[in-house]
C-alpha cells in the first residue's frame, strides 16, 4: 500500500498533469516525487510566461500548494538585475480571509474539522479541488489580483544598480 504521499504524487502525476497540458502548459520533464520540491507548468500568455507552481512541504506531508506568477518576457533574470515588481498569487481551496493562512491542498484539516472529526482530504479529492479553480487560475492571468481563492501579492526586485 503507498503512503498518503505518495498516492498524491501519483494522483498529480495522472490526472493533474494531463489536464494542464491539454490546457496548453508545459510540464516539468519529470513526474511528482519526494526528491524535487517544485513543480512549474508554463505556458506562454499575452503578458509573459504564465506559470503555476506545484510546492510540497519539507516534511512531504500529502498536501501541496500552488503559487501562480507572470514571467516578464524579458526573463525573471532580467527582472531580478533591472529591478522592478512580479505579482504572485497563491491559491487556496477554501475562501481566504485576513489574517487567516492559505491553506494547502490536501490532508492538512483545519482544527476546526478536527473537532467536527471530519475525514481527510483524499490525494484525488485534493486534486479535484485544484481543478475545480481553474477558471479562476484563467481569470487571474488576465487581471492578476486578490478573489475569492487567490491571495494576491508582490515582490519588489530593487535591481543591482552599481554592482558589477
Amino acid at each position: 500500500m503507498l503512503s498518503p504521499f505518495r498516492q498524491l504524487c501519483a494522483e498529480l502525476t495522472a490526472v493533474l498533469t494531463p489536464v494542464l497540458v491539454a490546457s496548453g502548459y508545459r510540464a516539468p520533464g519529470i513526474p511528482f516525487d519526494r526528491h524535487t520540491v517544485r513543480y512549474e507548468f508554463q505556458r506562454e500568455g499575452l503578458a509573459g510566461r504564465e506559470i503555476i507552481a506545484i510546492l510540497f512541504n519539507r516534511r512531504r506531508s500529502a498536501a501541496f500548494s500552488v503559487q501562480l506568477f507572470i514571467e516578464p518576457p524579458q526573463g525573471l533574470a532580467e527582472l531580478e538585475a533591472r529591478g522592478g515588481t512580479l505579482v504572485l498569487g497563491t491559491l487556496s481551496p477554501s475562501r481566504t480571509l485576513w489574517p487567516f493562512p492559505v491553506r494547502a491542498f490536501g490532508q492538512n484539516r483545519s482544527r476546526l474539522s478536527r473537532l467536527w472529526d471530519r475525514a481527510a482530504v483524499t490525494p484525488g479529492e485534493a486534486v479535484r479541488a485544484f481543478l475545480a479553480l481553474l477558471p479562476e487560475v484563467e481569470a487571474w492571468w488576465r487581471h492578476p489580483g486578490s478573489s475569492p481563492h487567490i491571495v494576491a501579492g508582490t515582490l519588489h526586485y530593487p535591481g543591482r544598480q552599481g554592482k558589477a
